[in-house]
């Protein structure tokens, strides 16, 4: 599927303004502060917007996958989403892992 003229430039605006970076930022620490001794082992899509208020889903949906991309996030293995029920694969930051596992 190609991406459409407008789509480059919405993701130039808010990559050039900063949003870009400032969400991804704020989801990851979402992740961090809910998965340290929080309600959640790992999260879905839909669990990380519920708490980071004012992302969109489909921004989400994106720094999520450069999250992954780039390391800092990691894939879980598959469960139900509590807000939809449905079955997803949740992920966690990949650093909160490795100190897990050094306190063991």
């Amino acid at each position: 599927m190609a991406v459409t003229v407008t789509s480059r430039m919405a993701y130039k605006e808010i990559t050039d303004s900063g949003a870009k970076d400032n969400q991804a930022e704020r989801i990851y620490k979402t992740i961090a502060s809910c998965t340290t001794g929080g309600a959640y082992k790992n999260m879905s899509l839909r669990e990380i917007k519920h708490h980071s208020v004012g992302i969109d889903i489909n921004a989400v949906s994106g720094r999520v996958n450069e999250l992954k991309k780039t390391g800092k996030l990691k894939e879980c293995s598959k469960r139900k989403c509590t807000i939809t029920g449905r079955l997803i694969t949740p992920v966690r930051n990949y650093e909160h892992e490795s100190k897990q596992e050094e306190l063991l």
